[in-house]
């Protein structure tokens, strides 16, 4: 086999993989590429990678395509890493997202930054959240049902999660620069939004000593509303 026809055999798998059914048909139909190659390495097909990402209509050209002679895959003393969990990006949005074994990590896109995170229950909207102005800058995971996207359950769980009294909580703020006020606004959030929780310069009392010190010279650049 030459480079070439090898190359086109890893690009159909590839497609295969990312959902990119306009370029297995391009591949299968313009050039002819044999839809059963298989990977030197692990003998997986465009149509293994196809089912392994619940790319279902992708699955169904193959299989209307296939010409059979697929020989049995090399087995593995162990599954590597790739093939156990695969993390590639998506060409097209799939009605069924693949699942991920909730006991690993899959890279993903917060907030502009690459960072590992587990696949968040679907019944769960997932936040970040913190006090904001404290010395700490670091972010706790929290969940929300999605069952309640009201502003007051939002409240109601920050409130109880970062251990806040909630009377003293001046606005809750969505990362950077967002003030969130009523139900619809609660709604529109995504996965790992990152907000905090604004606090009144009642925080200053000596019923919340904790937040003194961090507080003290921030509170002077907020609008503090009674």
């Amino acid at each position: 086999m030459n480079v070439e026809a090898a190359e086109k055999e890893e690009k159909l798998r590839e497609s295969a993989c990312i959902g990119d059914l306009d370029q297995v048909i391009k591949l299968v139909e313009h050039d002819h590429v044999n839809v059963n190659s298989q990977n030197n390495i692990n003998g997986w097909t465009a149509l293994h990678w196809a089912c392994k990402r619940n790319h279902i209509d992708i699955v169904k050209y193959l299989l209307a395509h296939d010409s059979g002679g697929v020989s049995e895959a090399p087995s593995f003393a162990i599954t590597p890493s790739y093939l156990k969990f695969p993390v590639f990006p998506y060409a097209s949005r799939d009605p069924v997202p693949p699942a991920i074994d909730s006991q690993h990590h899959a890279p993903a896109l917060v907030n502009g930054h690459t960072g590992p995170t587990l696949r968040s229950d679907p019944n769960e909207l997932v936040l970040k959240a913190r006090v904001a102005y404290l010395t700490d800058r670091d972010f706790i995971e929290v969940e929300l049902s999605r069952q309640t996207l009201t502003f007051e359950a939002l409240l109601t769980m920050l409130t109880r999660e970062l251990g806040v009294d909630r009377s003293l909580v001046h606005k809750i703020r969505k990362l950077p620069d967002t003030v969130l006020r009523k139900d619809k606004d609660v709604a529109r959030l995504v996965d790992f939004q990152e907000v905090e929780l604004v606090l009144t310069n009642r925080a200053m009392s000596s019923s919340s000593r904790g937040y003194a010190s961090d507080l003290s010279d921030s509170f002077k650049h907020e609008q503090i509303l009674y």
